[in-house]
């Protein structure tokens, strides 16, 4: 029992990585970073009811909480793939992040709707899978 158990663990986390890895099997080239510049966009794994971000002319605002809480940014794009975003407004006391908190996103790569950014926060980079839903 004990095997089994540990083989669909296994199963459950191999099949977890290869749909995250499904979309760049073959990426945009170049990559398609206008993409970024405006629409609504959903996080790889999670519903709109839990995060959703809309970005439109020069600003982003994060939504969660089935859109009841939000922070604002102001975007400022350095080169085509890469902008930096300024927090300029939150909703949530809760949230660590503060007015006036840069995080710089870049593009690393496209396929389609899905947009792949890296995100440099506090001297920590994250990658995050974002669908372009609208």
């Amino acid at each position: 029992m004990r095997t089994f158990s540990f083989l669909v663990i296994v199963f459950i986390f191999c099949s977890s990585k290869l749909k995250s890895q499904e979309h760049f099997l073959l990426p945009d080239s170049p990559a398609k970073c206008y993409l970024m510049k405006e629409g609504k966009f959903l996080r790889e794994g999670d519903s709109a009811r839990k995060w959703y971000l809309v970005i439109k002319k020069d600003s982003q605002r994060e939504y969660t909480n089935n859109g009841k809480d939000y922070i604002k940014y102001k975007i400022e794009f350095l080169d085509d793939c890469t902008y930096k975003a300024t927090v300029t407004g939150k909703s949530d006391g809760k949230n660590a992040i503060r007015i006036g908190d840069i995080i710089t996103n870049k593009i690393i790569e496209t396929d389609h709707q899905f947009i792949k950014i890296s995100s440099q926060y506090f001297n920590k980079t994250d990658e995050i899978i974002l669908e372009k839903i609208e």
